[in-house]
C-alpha cells in the first residue's frame, strides 16, 4: 500500500483466525492503514483483503455490515447526543432498542447518554465510538487506539466489551500503543514496523507459536 513515493504497508500475507488480535508498533508502523484496508475503506495498491473468501469492499453493504470500526474519528454526529447517536445507528442495522441501553450500561455511558457528543471530553467520545463500532455485534470489529484519553477504569470498560462480544467466528483487530493492556486477554499478537509485519503469534496452551 503506497501513498505516491511513500511505502506505507508493504505486502502483507496474513490469516486472521477467531478470536482477539492485538496490532502493535510505533507510530507510522502501518497499523492504521492495514485497518483501513481491512474495512475497504482503502484499496491496496496490489492483491485483496477477504472476509470468508469475498472480497472487502466499502460499497458492499452486504460486508460492509458485518464490520464494526473505530478510527482515529469517532464517527458519531457531534449534534446529536450519545443515546440519539446509538439509537440511530441500531435503526440502521435493524436492532432492538434494548441492545443501544446494553451497550451503554456495558461502557458505563449511562451518565452522558443525553449529552451532545460534541460536549463530550476526548476520552467519553472515544468510549460512546467503541459502543458505535460494537453495538451491532459485527462478525469484524476493528478497533484503532480504542484506550485513547481513557483512564485505567474506562479502559477495563472497554477490554470488558470487547470480551463480552468475542464469541466463535468472530475477529477483532485492536491497534493499540497499550500493548500490555490487549495481551491480557488477547489471542494473538501482531507486530508491524515500517509497514512491515515483522512477528504474528497465535496464544497455546503452552505459550505462544508462529501463525501461518
Amino acid at each position: 500500500m503506497s501513498y505516491g513515493s511513500t511505502i506505507a504497508l508493504k505486502p502483507v500475507d496474513l490469516t486472521l483466525y477467531d478470536g482477539v488480535t492485538g496490532l502493535f508498533g510505533p507510530n507510522g508502523a502501518g497499523k492504521s492503514t492495514l485497518l483501513r484496508v481491512l474495512t475497504g475503506l482503502l484499496r491496496p495498491s496490489a492483491g485483496a483483503a477477504l472476509l470468508h473468501g469475498d472480497e472487502i469492499r466499502s460499497s458492499d453493504e452486504s460486508i460492509r455490515r458485518r464490520i464494526g470500526y473505530l478510527g482515529h474519528e469517532a464517527g458519531l454526529y457531534p449534534r446529536l447526543s450519545v443515546l440519539e447517536n446509538l439509537e440511530l445507528f441500531s435503526d440502521l442495522h435493524g436492532l432492538a432498542r434494548g441492545r443501544v441501553s446494553e451497550i451503554i450500561e456495558q461502557l458505563d455511558m449511562g451518565e452522558w447518554r443525553a449529552t451532545r457528543v460534541a460536549a463530550l471530553s476526548a476520552g467519553l467520545k472515544r468510549r460512546a465510538a467503541v459502543a458505535r463500532a460494537v453495538l451491532h455485534e459485527p462478525d469484524v470489529l476493528l478497533l484503532d487506539e480504542p484506550y485513547a484519553n481513557l483512564d485505567d477504569d474506562a479502559s477495563e470498560r472497554v477490554s470488558a466489551t470487547v470480551q463480552t462480544w468475542r464469541a466463535p467466528g468472530r475477529v477483532a483487530v485492536i491497534a493499540t500503543h497499550g500493548a500490555k493492556r490487549v495481551k491480557a486477554f488477547a489471542d494473538a499478537g501482531i507486530i508491524i514496523q515500517r509497514g512491515n509485519v515483522i512477528s504474528y503469534r497465535r496464544r497455546t496452551p503452552t505459550g505462544y507459536e508462529v501463525a501461518t
